[in-house]
């Protein structure tokens, strides 16, 4: 984002108050972001993206209730924060290519190693709670 901010200056928004909303988005996505991590501890399973094969549970409750990736949407409002603090509105082109990428290449395998390690209990979650909000 900031190698787009300063190729693409004429871009810029000027958004009153950018500072305190980019403070907001960060805290936000920080509060979300440890309540997950906080779920993750509480059901003593693990919250590493790269060995969900290890996962001992579907953790179904605190903002898990909310969004099958919590943890994932708090680095968007992040990436939004960040967007918002260099006020340049091509920045914004991140989220989409964020959203897709960790969609094709953490998520769905994700997905389909909770689906194969408990197949009825993920996919009533699923029925319950959508995959962002």
């Amino acid at each position: 984002m900031f190698a787009l901010a300063t190729r693409f200056p004429q871009y810029n928004l000027y958004i009153t108050h950018h500072l305190v909303i980019s403070i907001v988005f960060v805290i936000v996505g920080s509060v979300i972001g440890l309540l997950a991590l906080y779920d993750f501890h509480k059901h003593q399973t693990t919250f590493h993206p790269h060995t969900p094969e290890k996962t001992r549970t579907v953790v179904d409750s605190g903002v898990f209730a909310y969004s099958r990736n919590p943890m994932y949407l708090a680095l968007i409002i992040t990436l939004l924060a960040l967007a918002v603090y260099l006020q340049n509105y091509v920045c914004l082109i991140i989220i989409p290519l964020f959203i897709r990428y960790i969609t094709k290449y953490q998520i769905i395998p994700e997905e389909e190693m909770l689906n194969k390690l408990f197949p009825n209990h993920y996919q009533a979650y699923c029925k319950k709670v959508r995959r962002w909000l």
